[in-house]
């Protein structure tokens, strides 16, 4: 279902109304009894910040939820039902009635294939069943689901398959698929699921002995007690509220406190900085009040958190007070002038600042020394062939830099090419002049010969993250990296955007770029096909935040040369 990567649209977080909808669908799909259920096990299976986005794949269209990480948790296309991802089933176990087989098929399904019926090891749950979506995991560890699919056969009929053939299960979605890889950090497989639904199946919990139902039915009434309160909690009218709200909604910053750090953020920008008037609302926006907000907690640095949710309502807003004077209609705004009363400016005491980026933002000195490795690897060609057969060395695999500078030393020491005249030159025989295209009628340089015997290869790539080591199993890509192109540009006479392409390949995906550019640039922005090829995405926030953009992919470990930028808003002066 995901061998191509999808198309998914910007996420957006759906109501607590919708989650509790979407909450009652997966109980009733999976058959649980949603009053059985803990606050815990209610969280893993749908977290209280859920969000929704689209996505379309080759010959379907679906849905995914993310949870506030930006991690898929559920999916479905238009006529399939809810299906749990790798990372929820990792969660919390028996969701789904699990097939077990061996690590060695495992392999295989991870590698793309169906779980045939001899790779299954009986006994089969009743539920597997033909049509019936199941897990598959390893018999040493039985409750880690390494993908899920849908039952080609009814598999609660057979109580042996040596001999038998066919397909037993059609995978739809398995670990270090397309789907799996929409979240950016690295996850590791759990050796053992700590939470479980067991007995909360309906049709178990329907069997249940006479002698156990009053101390059940205490302690459904004291979950159900629980689940009401976390459901008054979610409400939105705040008419009723439990007593624990009380804590964390106290500790929440209110609107009134941010829209003041707002506006005290504009005062000593005018206090303290020269504002270059006029100025565009996204660039006093950018470069001044988001820079100048008090150390708060990052994720109040956002105009969004505010009364006015938009820079321009926020501006009028400074306008209306008499602090500024604009011209412009709607979001399209410029600060003329600034009439902050001197009174004001006197007597205002300047703050110490917090950076606008965000932790996520901002690296560290750590960081800093920890980038990602660009390692270039060479494929050697027909033409130095013979080169690798003299030293008994495997041709048709990837060598670095400096094992083929290793390799070529030991063909010219073993063949005693070196010059008797100068030892710094080489006479190349008739099958190093081959790998170097030389005519080999001339002593060469043992620079030379390296640097041609490389040119000569076939070139490709790996991006290792940072601390990460080479290995056979990284992906490896033909050619040479294209550099991360950053390009402000104006667009409708007047509006500035900027983009960033080719980002994809170190590590970054589109929809976690366009939130985090959201956030940090207080600016709307948008994932589209790029325009010169429409199979690779580009992500656009509005306003010129080039050097906002270049902070944020050092701070994912970008090396500084694989970024590029380019200022197109400027226009070419014209000649005199």
């Amino acid at each position: 279902m995901f061998k191509k990567k999808p198309q998914v649209k910007s996420s957006l977080n759906i109501k607590s109304s919708e989650r509790r909808n979407l909450l009652n669908k997966v109980c009733e799909t999976y058959n649980f009894d949603k009053t059985l259920l803990l606050k815990e096990q209610e969280l893993a299976l749908l977290p209280s910040i859920t969000k929704q986005s689209t996505y379309h794949n080759e010959d379907q269209k679906g849905t995914i939820y993310f949870d506030s990480q930006e991690k898929p948790i559920w999916f479905r296309n238009r006529d399939s039902i809810l299906y749990p991802t790798i990372y929820t089933l990792w969660s919390i176990s028996n969701i789904l009635p699990v097939v077990l087989t061996n690590s060695f098929v495992i392999e295989r399904i991870l590698d793309n294939a169906n779980l045939m019926l001899p790779g299954c090891i009986p006994p089969f749950d009743k539920r597997m069943t033909k049509g019936a979506l199941v897990g598959i995991a390893s018999y040493k560890s039985p409750d880690v689901v390494m993908a899920i699919g849908v039952c080609a056969l009814n598999l609660t009929q057979f109580d042996d398959v040596q001999g038998r053939q066919g397909t037993a299960v059609i995978v739809k979605h398995f670990l270090g698929d397309e789907l799996f890889k929409l979240y950016d950090e690295k996850v590791g497989i759990p050796e053992s699921i700590e939470l479980s639904l067991n007995s909360l199946n309906i049709e178990d919990s329907s069997n249940q002995d006479g002698i156990e139902s009053d101390s059940n039915n205490q302690q459904i009434g004291e979950e159900e007690e629980i689940m009401e309160e976390s459901e008054i909690v979610d409400a939105t009218d705040g008419s009723k509220e439990s007593s624990s709200s009380i804590v964390p909604e106290t500790e929440e910053m209110q609107t009134e406190d941010i829209d003041n750090f707002f506006i005290r953020s504009f005062i000593q920008s005018v206090k303290t900085s020269d504002l270059g008037l006029p100025i565009s609302s996204s660039t006093i926006m950018s470069d001044f009040v988001l820079k100048n907000l008090p150390r708060i907690d990052p994720k109040y640095r956002s105009i969004k958190k505010t009364l006015w949710k938009k820079s321009a309502k926020f501006l009028k807003h400074l306008e209306k007070i008499n602090y500024l004077t604009l011209k412009g209609k709607g979001d399209d705004v410029t600060v003329l002038t600034v009439t902050v009363p001197e009174e004001i400016l006197r007597n205002f005491v300047t703050h110490k600042t917090g950076d606008v980026k965000g932790p996520s933002m901002t690296p560290s000195k750590k960081d800093n020394e920890n980038k990602m490795t660009v390692l270039s690897l060479y494929k050697p060609t027909s033409k130095s062939r013979m080169i690798f057969n003299s030293l008994e060395l495997v041709f048709n695999r990837l060598y670095t830099a400096p094992e083929i500078k290793v390799i070529v030393n030991n063909y010219v020491k073993k063949h005693e090419l070196v010059d008797a005249n100068s030892p710094k030159l080489i006479n190349p025989d008739e099958a190093l002049s081959s790998a170097i295209n030389s005519s080999g009628k001339t002593a060469v340089s043992r620079e030379t010969i390296c640097a041609n015997f490389i040119k000569g290869c076939s070139p490709h790539y790996a991006i290792l993250d940072p601390g990460e080591e080479y290995n056979s199993s990284l992906d490896v890509k033909k050619g040479q990296p294209a550099k991360i192109k950053i390009t402000t540009q104006t667009v409708l006479g007047r509006k500035k955007t900027t983009t960033v392409l080719n980002f994809e390949q170190f590590h970054i995906k589109p929809q976690k770029l366009a939130e985090d550019l959201k956030n940090a640039c207080s600016g709307s922005t948008a994932i589209n096909p790029c325009k010169h090829n429409p199979a690779v995405l580009e992500v656009m926030v509005q306003g010129p935040h080039g050097s906002t953009a270049i902070e944020y992919l050092k701070s994912k470990g970008v090396p500084t040369a694989f970024i590029e930028f380019e200022d197109k808003s400027k226009g070419k002066k014209k000649r005199s």
